[in-house]
């Protein structure tokens, strides 16, 4: 016997010998799984929730955050001087708004200014109480500076100057200039500008106004969010006016807005638990009501929710936060456990009902748990390679995912079974599913109305034929009607016609997907963050984030070579189609300085000394160069500069991959620059994302794909299970992939996730339709595929229907995270249904002459006498051929002999034995 097949062969005696088990236990397999979970549900008390986006879909090891952590130490932000070119974060408390016009008009016009300097009124007098009303303050006494003033209120001059002068004041784009000289910068404050042919503003579309906060310390942080939350109640109650449109942001709404699209989705665990009972229930009825276990779906259902609940409370109590993404991973559970309940369920039924419960239940978990126990390795070990991205909101999902399968599992084969064992002892005893009221068989019914609503069970004079399992509807359609379709060699043909086009769409597809999640999918569609994210993309991309260039060791500025090294530097970043290459938009203190000292001594050929005085004394404490002492970080005696840094403007990025590939170039011209360079911008640590989606996925699906294998072939019957089970999960990742980018989904974290989980589900369909496609017993290959399809061919649909309905709630969810979820799981259960129902039958079947077959011992002499059971008087337990003794046909009355051949199995001699080629012979009272 192959190694293989030992492995097998001891997995089925040893489940074979669990199920008899629990059988006889079943009281303590019920409860004990229930005090378990009961007890580590308690650790939902400690339910925390992780709100922050930012570090969610952003990997912490980035090298945008180890350069976060060197500006911050370098380049600190000065709230009491405030510049906002010079921000690190694009999260800084405040309040922000974009206001256009309700008409799309023009912003600029008296009346809409007015309305716009009536708001700004009422923020500056709206008061905030903290304490017990006994710290009072207001926006003036919290907000962040700059030159003395606080934000916005060199825009709001400007709008009032404007209102009073508007008929006079021509405005240039994207400086302007107050007739007191003053230079104005708007490129971040009008957004939508038609410009004239002479450079003046003709209209503007939208207009931002930024109530920048003061913030660091924990006094300063606990005022920005009270006032914020202030700020957010009035923008919402504001209708002075109906002319202005107003989309608001505070740094709290990235966590506000998750946290409540995570509890909006909580009611949806409702509608899926009655979706999916009625589908349980459903699929467990049957025309035989003492057959039918309605109950048993339940059961399934309260197992996946046993195993949700002792997740969530395990974790918590271990410190690991929930958030957004792990809301979804409770649908997924649901359908995996109502997968495996009717794994179970249809091995019970493939059973002969005449055998005593504990036999059944043992046979029934040679085949049953064993196929759970590949599917459920496999699933928990696609999720620990998913653990390994860097991206925290995929960990952290795979984490809770993970566990949740694994405890599914293990409620499934102790729980389950011994609900199993309580549904087996009632329809051993003839009892009505509903009532538990002993029923007489159909053929014994007194009334039409009794054997159709109440009537079931094995006769009293069973025959061989009646001792077969009833088949459902669906299982006789697959037996009678799809089995032969689908080996007909016209629909074979055309199957092998689908699957290349198939292959050629999910190609394309491949070649063709965006990468990266957007901040505005973070929130839901009718969100107020979101709307403040769509009018930023449609009015304000010409001026995009300030990047800082910083020239992070010692140099001498003072010395030719390097001032045209860094001037050489600066041009080949202002050459970057990213960047506004025009001079008056790079803030670089060089180039300024040196234009200074040429005007003042007509020259810049001067040593450290008169460089270093100069600078410091002179050129930066003008008003029009105060801006550069941020920029400069002087040594400790100020006699040298240790850093300093020139800022540039980048222009409209937008798409992901432009945001990508503009950062990608940022720091390739840092890294091949001369002079030792740290580049940085504040959405870095966002676009960071784009950089790992790609390598990060391909490397979980190469490294998952071959765990899988080495799983395989470990645990399924023959290797050549284990090359086809690899080759579904290329082809399902292939289509998952490919079509998802026709259905606007992104490959992001989000998808990630799902690609991952394609993985498990992959091994799920493909290995119980190979693994009964190796044991079937018939000759040709269309016997064996047709053999496959009606064993497990209701099961295998019935678990993707499951999962299906079971996220089908999320399809009309308002956030893309969970539509995204949606979309991409239902492309996983569809495909996967179609290389088990479709693919997989057809293509085994033309492998058919060099694929092995899993050969089913008999005995040699002597039968195998089945006898009366002291459970009911209709069920049977099999006595061992060497127990048998040698026996004449019995010729009392009410005894009678008979030969049958029956398809099912029983363990003989440590072996399973078909009952297809066995003499039984039976003895009924």
């Amino acid at each position: 016997m192959a190694w293989y097949e030992i492995i097998n062969h001891n997995l089925s005696s040893i489940f074979y010998s669990y199920g008899k088990l629990i059988s006889r236990h079943k009281r303590k397999f019920l409860l004990c799984p229930l005090l378990l979970a009961s007890l580590l549900s308690l650790g939902v008390i400690c339910l925390t929730f992780e709100n922050d986006a930012i570090y969610l879909f952003t990997p912490p090891t980035s090298r945008a955050r180890a350069d976060l952590i060197y500006m911050e130490k370098h380049f600190p932000v000065d709230y009491d001087d405030f510049i906002p070119s010079r921000a690190l974060t694009t999260q800084e408390k405040a309040g922000n708004l974009y206001i256009t016009s309700a008409d799309g008009g023009n912003v600029l016009r008296g009346e809409i200014i007015s309305d716009i300097l009536q708001l700004n009124a009422a923020f500056q007098a709206m008061e905030v109480t903290i304490d017990n009303n006994i710290d009072r303050f207001n926006f003036s006494s919290i907000c962040a500076r700059f030159n003395g003033q606080c934000l916005p209120e060199f825009i709001i001059s400007f709008l009032s100057y404007l209102n009073e002068n508007g008929d006079n004041f021509l405005i240039s784009y994207p400086f302007t200039v107050f007739p007191n000289g003053e230079p104005i910068f708007l490129g971040y404050s009008l957004g939508g500008v038609t410009v004239a042919d002479d450079g003046s503003v003709v209209s503007a579309q939208a207009i931002a106004l930024n109530y920048i906060l003061q913030s660091g310390t924990p006094e300063q942080d606990t005022k920005a969010l009270q006032w914020e939350e202030a700020f957010t109640r009035l923008v919402e109650s504001w209708n002075s006016s109906s002319r202005m449109a107003i989309s608001h942001l505070t740094s709290q709404s990235l966590s506000n807005e998750l946290l409540a699209m995570t509890e909006s989705v909580m009611p949806l665990m409702i509608v899926t638990f009655c979706i999916l009972t009625s589908f349980a229930v459903t699929s467990c009825i049957m025309t035989d009501w003492v057959q039918a276990k309605p109950w048993l779906g339940v059961c399934g259902l309260i197992s996946a929710f046993l195993a949700i609940s002792s997740t969530v409370g395990l974790l918590s109590a271990c410190g690991v936060a929930f958030n957004q993404v792990v809301a979804s991973m409770p649908f997924l559970v649901i359908g995996v456990g109502i997968d495996d309940m009717f794994i179970m369920v249809a091995s019970w039924r493939h059973t002969d009902r005449r055998l005593a419960v504990e036999e059944r239940m043992g046979l029934a978990y040679s085949d049953a748990a064993v196929s759970i126990t590949i599917t459920s390795v496999t699933d928990a070990l696609a999720f620990c390679i998913g653990a390994i991205t860097p991206l925290p909101a995929v960990r952290i999902f795979c984490l809770y995912a993970g566990v949740a399968i694994i405890f599914d599992y293990l409620f499934q084969i102790t729980f389950f079974g011994a609900c199993m064992v309580y549904t087996g002892q009632r329809e051993a005893d003839g009892k009505h599913y509903l009532t538990c009221k002993k029923v007489l068989p159909k053929d014994e019914a007194p009334s039409t109305s009794y054997r159709i609503w109440c009537a079931g069970g094995v006769s009293t004079t069973v025959t061989a034929e009646e001792g077969k399992q009833s088949e459902q509807i669906i299982t006789q359609f697959f037996r009678k009607f799809y089995g032969p379709f689908i080996v007909n060699p016209v629909v074979k043909m055309l199957v092998v016609v689908l699957f290349t086009g198939y292959l050629c769409v999910a190609v394309w597809g491949c070649l063709h997907i965006q990468e990266g999640l957007q901040l505005k999918d973070i929130f839901a569609d009718d969100s107020f963050a979101r709307k403040y994210y769509q009018d930023q993309g449609e009015y304000f991309t010409e001026f995009g984030a300030a990047v800082s260039v910083v020239l992070d060791t010692n140099q001498n500025y003072w010395e030719k070579g390097i001032q045209n090294e860094i001037e050489h530097i600066t041009m080949d970043f202002e050459s970057s189609r990213f960047i506004h290459g025009e001079k008056q938009h790079t803030e670089s203190w060089v180039r300024d300085y040196l234009t200074f000292l040429s005007e003042t001594l007509n020259t810049t050929n001067v040593d450290q000394e008169l460089f270093v005085q100069l600078l410091r004394d002179e050129f930066l404490t003008r008003p029009e160069f105060q801006n550069y002492n941020k920029d400069i970080n002087f040594n400790c005696e100020r006699t040298g500069i240790e850093s300093s840094r020139f800022v540039i403007k980048s222009t409209e990025v937008v798409q992901s991959t432009d945001e990508m590939e503009f950062m990608s170039e940022m720091r390739h011209k840092a890294d091949s620059a001369s002079l030792s360079l740290t580049i940085f911008s504040p959405t870095f640590i966002f676009i960071e994302q784009y950089v790992i989606i790609v390598p990060n996925t391909i490397q979980a699906l190469l490294i998952a794909t071959g765990c899988m294998f080495i799983v395989a072939l470990f645990l399924m019957p023959h290797p050549v299970c284990a090359v086809m089970v690899t080759v579904c999960i290329v082809t399902i990742e292939t289509g998952v992939i490919g079509v998802m980018s026709l259905w606007n989904v992104k490959l992001d974290g989000i998808s990630m996730i799902n690609i991952i989980l394609c993985i498990g589900f992959s091994v799920d369909f493909s290995s119980h339709m190979t693994y009964a496609f190796i044991t079937s017993p018939g000759k040709t290959g269309n016997e064996r595929a047709m053999d496959a399809l009606h064993t497990l061919g209701t099961p295998i649909l019935q678990g993707g229907l499951s999962t299906i309905l079971g996220i089908s709630v999320l399809s009309s969810s308002p956030a893309y995270v969970f539509r995204a979820f949606f979309r991409t799981m239902f492309l996983v259960m569809l495909f996967g249904l179609f290389h088990s129902l479709v693919f997989l039958p057809v293509f085994l079947s033309f492998l058919n002459t060099i694929l092995p077959r899993k050969t089913r011992p008999t005995p040699e002499v002597g039968e195998i006498q089945i006898e009366p059971s002291r459970q009911a008087n209709n069920a049977y337990s099999p006595i061992p051929k060497d127990n048998v003794e040698d026996t004449q046909p019995l010729k009392n009355k009410g005894e009678q002999s008979s030969v049958c051949k029956e398809h099912v199995y029983i363990l003989y001699n440590d072996k399973r034995i078909s009952l297809d080629s066995v003499a039984i012979k039976e003895t009924v009272l």
